[in-house]
């Protein structure tokens, strides 16, 4: 009977352990989506228009794109003026466009929508995952996030906070992969974060590293890049992924009916 009281104690105690840990990552992470001028504010802004430049290989190719997106919805759209990357460079054709009504995407090439899967998948991905490298400063709190409290880990003489960020299986694409965010202590900002993307296969780790500016009263990523690592930090190959936002234009008017232009 004894043990069976102390076996319960002991689950009781881990139950109420963990939960301090959530609600302890659970309030950082509304800390750092404040910093970065709070999810509201995002949304007053309506939709936003941007230059996008994803550069891979030392500088060799590139994937660059014109990207539209309305925040109510996250609705997101792209034309591609250069495509050497994930953009599909294989398919012949001048223009390249990518289209997520918040529900289902269409890609198409010259006009003709794409209708083999594999392709298709490419542009439905890039319209997920484009819309949330802009907006993952305020996305960190959505529902079917889970965060949880790690050790600190200290890079460049700044002893940072880390938190482990994964998804429910109602997330889709994302419901496998795992952030460890490292928060700066006095910006309360994240300045590097491990993550997988299990939506293009790859199930190892990333280092990403970010460079914010201010725009329209928040902070957004306008730089980063990402190399191969461990889920340490460690950086495995030398060659860095680059990717640039610029000439960042919101509150554009942008409907389902015109953001395509």
């Amino acid at each position: 009977m004894k043990k069976v009281i102390s076996k319960t104690l002991l689950f009781v105690l881990v139950l109420c352990i963990t939960s301090v840990e959530a609600q302890e990552a659970k309030a950082l992470i509304d800390e750092v989506v404040a910093a970065n001028g709070g999810k509201a504010a995002l949304h007053k802004l309506k939709d936003v228009s941007f230059d996008y430049t994803f550069t891979a290989k030392d500088n060799s190719v590139s994937d660059v794109s014109e990207e539209r997106y309305i925040f109510d919805g996250e609705v997101s759209y792209a034309a591609y003026t250069k495509r050497q990357v994930y953009a599909l460079p294989q398919l012949p054709g001048e223009t390249y466009t990518q289209f997520f009504n918040g529900k289902s995407s269409v890609s198409k090439i010259d006009g003709k929508a794409i209708t083999e899967q594999q392709p298709a998948f490419i542009g439905h991905i890039l319209r997920k995952t484009n819309y949330y490298w802009f907006a993952m400063m305020f996305k960190l709190s959505d529902p079917g996030a889970n965060h949880k409290m790690l050790p600190s880990r200290t890079v460049d003489g700044i002893a940072y906070k880390v938190v482990e960020m994964t998804f429910g299986t109602d997330i889709g694409e994302s419901s496998k992969d795992r952030y460890l965010l490292y928060v700066n202590p006095k910006t309360n900002r994240i300045d590097q974060f491990l993550y997988n993307a299990t939506g293009f296969g790859v199930t190892e780790p990333s280092l990403m590293k970010l460079k914010y500016e201010k725009v329209n009263g928040i902070y957004l990523s306008t730089y980063r890049k990402y190399a191969p690592a461990d889920w340490d930090g460690n950086v495995l190959e030398g060659s860095w992924t680059d990717q640039f936002t610029k000439n960042i234009k919101f509150n554009n008017g942008y409907t389902l009916e015109n953001i395509q232009g």
